[in-house]
């Protein structure tokens, strides 16, 4: 194994570790084992079933069609155990956007000639450098 490729699995170990992944498998047990949670998931699921099928057959939704989905979303939405795992989603997905942020910025900072000795590249490339290059 490269040294490129055991920091990945280094990552790979501490994203896994995360607080931020803990939490999201929490809160998704929490909303697994919620009877009201799973009742408005699999009522939201039908109701996009049949608006595909709808679509794929070029039917138009109406504006009823249209009002119950929103409605259905709603109360999605406002049941605490689909939000607390909504808000943990976010939180994971934000970690791992920091984490694709550096990456990206190390890649353009590398591709455009970009060398500062103190690690002061950021992800605007060259131009970026607090060191002048």
């Amino acid at each position: 194994m490269n040294e490129v490729t055991e920091k990945a699995q280094l990552l790979a170990d501490a994203i896994a570790q995360s607080p931020e992944l803990a939490e999201l498998h929490s809160m998704e047990d929490a909303m697994t084992a919620d009877e009201s949670a799973q009742r408005l998931i699999a009522e939201l699921q039908k109701a996009q079933e049949r608006f595909m099928e709808m679509q794929q057959n070029n039917q138009e939704l109406s504006d009823e069609d249209k009002k119950v989905v929103d409605e259905i979303e709603t109360r999605v939405e406002a049941n605490p155990a689909i939000a607390a795992y909504m808000k943990a989603q976010d939180k994971f997905t934000q970690m791992l956007d920091s984490v694709n942020a550096i990456l990206a910025g190390a890649i353009a900072s590398a591709s455009n000639g970009c060398a500062c000795d103190d690690g002061s590249c950021d992800s605007a490339g060259c131009g970026g450098c607090s060191c002048g290059h």
